[in-house]
C-alpha cells in the first residue's frame, strides 16, 4: 500500500489545496492501470492536508477537503477502456453523530474520537447533509456578495460622515476616488469569485476514456469531528472517511 500511495502521490502531483484541481495537474501519459484491478483505497498527505483516493479497474477517485471540507475538490480519472457519463447527483455527504444527541451543536463534534477508542457501532448513526446544487450555490454566492457590498457601502458612508466637514473638500475628493478604486477591486474579486463556480463547480458530465474530470461542490457545514463524502459511479459507490481529530 505504501508504494501505491507514493505511486499515486507522484502521479496525481496535482492537489494544489488553495484552488480548484485543474484535469491538466495529472500526468495523463501515467498508466495507472495496472495497480488499478482491485479496489484499493489509500491516503496521502498534501501541503499539510489529508487527501484520500480509491483505485478500482481503471478508476481513479480523489476527494480533497483541503481547507473547508464544505467545499472538497473531487478528480475522477477514467482508464477504465470506455466512457461513462457522471451527474453531481452521484455524490452525498454525510457526518456521524452520537445517538440520543440532539442538538446540531454536540451532536457529531465527539463521534471520531468514540469510534477511534473503540465504541460500538450501534451508538452511532448517520446524518445525510444537504447539497447546494450549481444554481443555488451560485445564487447564494450573489447573495452575499450584494450584502457585502451593502454593507461595505453603508461602513463607508459612516466613515465619510465622520471626516467630512465644508472645509475638507480635497479630503472629500480623495475619499470618493479611494471607495470608487475599492468598488472596483470587489466587483473584479466578485466576478472571479463568480467564474470559479461556474468553471468549478461539478456538473453532469461524460468521462471518456483515457481522460479525467475535477470540480467541487458546497454544502453547508455543522459542527463536526467527520465527515463522509460518498460517490456513485455507474453503481459502485466509494465512500471516503475524514476523522478531524
Amino acid at each position: 500500500m505504501k508504494k501505491t500511495i507514493i505511486y499515486l502521490c507522484a502521479v496525481c502531483g496535482l492537489l494544489s489545496l488553495a484552488q480548484p484541481i485543474s484535469a491538466n495537474e495529472i500526468n495523463e501519459n501515467a498508466d495507472t492501470t495496472n495497480i488499478m484491478l482491485v479496489k484499493q483505497y489509500g491516503s496521502f498527505i498534501k501541503d499539510g492536508r489529508p487527501v484520500q483516493y480509491c483505485a478500482d479497474k481503471g478508476l481513479l477517485i480523489i476527494v480533497s477537503p483541503g481547507n473547508d471540507y464544505t467545499k472538497p475538490v473531487i478528480v475522477l480519472r477514467n482508464k477504465t477502456g470506455k466512457a461513462f457519463d457522471f451527474k453531481p447527483e452521484g455524490i452525498s455527504v454525510h457526518a456521524l453523530a452520537m445517538k440520543g444527541v440532539k442538538s446540531k451543536d454536540t451532536r457529531y463534534l465527539t463521534t471520531a474520537k468514540y469510534i477511534k477508542d473503540g465504541g460500538k457501532k450501534e451508538n452511532v448513526e448517520r446524518d445525510s447533509l444537504p447539497i447546494y446544487s450549481y444554481s443555488k450555490y451560485i445564487s447564494k454566492v450573489r447573495n452575499q456578495q450584494a450584502w457585502g457590498n451593502v454593507l461595505g457601502g453603508l461602513a463607508d458612508g459612516a466613515i465619510d460622515a465622520m471626516t467630512y466637514t465644508p472645509q475638507s473638500t480635497t479630503d472629500r475628493i480623495l475619499l470618493d476616488q479611494n471607495n470608487e478604486q475599492r468598488y472596483k477591486e470587489n466587483a473584479k474579486e466578485d466576478e472571479a469569485q463568480i467564474k470559479k463556480i461556474v468553471d468549478g463547480y461539478w456538473k453532469e458530465n461524460t468521462i471518456f476514456n483515457n481522460t479525467e474530470h475535477s470540480g467541487f461542490i458546497a454544502f453547508k457545514g455543522v459542527k463536526t469531528d467527520n465527515i463522509i463524502y460518498s460517490i456513485s459511479v455507474n453503481g459502485e459507490k466509494y465512500e471516503f472517511t475524514f476523522y478531524f481529530n
